[in-house]
């Protein structure tokens, strides 16, 4: 009889440790539901969100440009706007609706200024992250790159823009700038996003880069400034059979087109811009480069000099100069299919 009894109480011991056991896990997720456990929420969940608002923001630019299209055969998406040089964003809009540009990725060196800007014109501005000099980018423990990872995961659809001046660079400083530059191009491939550079033509500098670019091929960098050289001694090779090479030995090399007209035929060398030939006209050897690398060009615009009239005036230069004289379906990639399939990894459906 003291046998049984012991036993039985035995068993009951173990059969109120197993149903505590098993009741737990539920108990803790119920309260982790309800936010007793930790008011943060689930990392999948914040993810979930932040896809949510790039859906709805990639459909708003999508209806922006379709109405754009209705009245343009050639809108265009301006890759390459800075907003620490616009006082008034209702200016740059109004500058934009001179040039018929439909869509603008906008950057400036305050994170708030992009935030204020985008909220205020939604559906015609697009999220770059902050910009930054060497002084940032470079200097290790700066927070710039923690930064714009988090702004990447907030909703910005590119690195940018970043400056860089090589020339004014030793070699301990460029080893250095190859290093930092690395990291943000390995963040940029990760996060399946791109980097827009804002690098003079020079040796060094495009020796760094491509060095880079062979070591990440799946990262994509926007290269500004790809018609002008304001210095040939940096680079004398530059022009129109070098930008052939690199869009042949780099699939995520891109190029926008600086916009400036071409100075006046009695200016003293060396000129500002390579896409003219002396006397004003937009060069064949140019030309051809664009048709037949088309997918590697796109738009952009960084006016140093911030008002409608001007920002307007030198991208109805470059329409009527530039993409008037290449053939329909280049005109329509370089205006805005390009850059649409960059920002949103999709291409654009008529």
């Amino acid at each position: 009889m003291v046998f049984t009894g012991q036993g039985g109480a035995a068993r009951a011991r173990r059969r109120a440790v197993r149903l505590i056991v098993f009741t737990l896990p539920f108990l803790i997720g119920a309260l982790w539901t309800a936010g007793i456990a930790g008011a943060a929420k689930p990392p999948n969940v914040l993810k979930s969100k932040a896809k949510q608002n790039r859906a709805a923001r990639v459909e708003r630019y999508e209806r922006t440009l379709k109405v754009h299209l209705a009245a343009d055969p050639w809108p265009l998406i301006d890759l390459e706007i800075s907003l620490d040089r616009w006082k008034d964003t209702a200016q740059l809009i109004e500058g934009m609706d001179r040039a018929g540009v439909a869509l603008g990725a906008v950057t400036s060196a305050r994170e708030k200024a992009i935030q204020k800007a985008v909220e205020r014109y939604p559906g015609r501005l697009i999220p770059l992250t902050t910009s930054a000099t060497e002084k940032d980018w470079m200097r290790t423990g700066s927070g710039y790159l923690a930064g714009i990872e988090r702004q990447l995961a907030g909703g910005a659809f590119g690195i940018g823009k970043i400056a860089w001046r090589p020339a004014s660079s030793d070699k301990a400083r460029l080893k250095r700038a190859g290093e930092a530059l690395g990291v943000i191009l390995r963040l940029a491939a990760q996060k399946r996003s791109f980097l827009v550079l804002d690098m003079p033509p020079h040796d060094d500098g495009l020796e760094a880069l491509e060095r880079l670019l062979r070591a990440a091929p799946v990262a994509r960098v926007v290269w500004t400034q790809a018609g002008r050289a304001l210095n040939l001694n940096a680079l004398p090779g530059y022009g129109h059979g070098l930008l052939r090479a690199l869009s042949l030995r780099h699939a995520g090399l891109f190029f926008t087109l600086t916009q400036d007209p071409p100075a006046p035929a009695d200016s003293p060398p060396p000129r500002t811009n390579h896409l003219y030939d002396p006397g004003g006209a937009f060069s064949r050897e140019w030309r051809a480069l664009l048709e037949a690398r088309v997918g590697h060009f796109m738009i952009g615009n960084d006016s140093p000099k911030t008002r409608p009239a001007i920002y307007a005036g030198r991208t109805l230069h470059f329409r009527q100069n530039v993409l008037a004289n290449i053939s329909p379906p280049a005109r329509r990639l370089i205006a805005y299919r390009n850059a649409w399939r960059l920002l949103t990894d999709r291409r654009w459906q008529p």
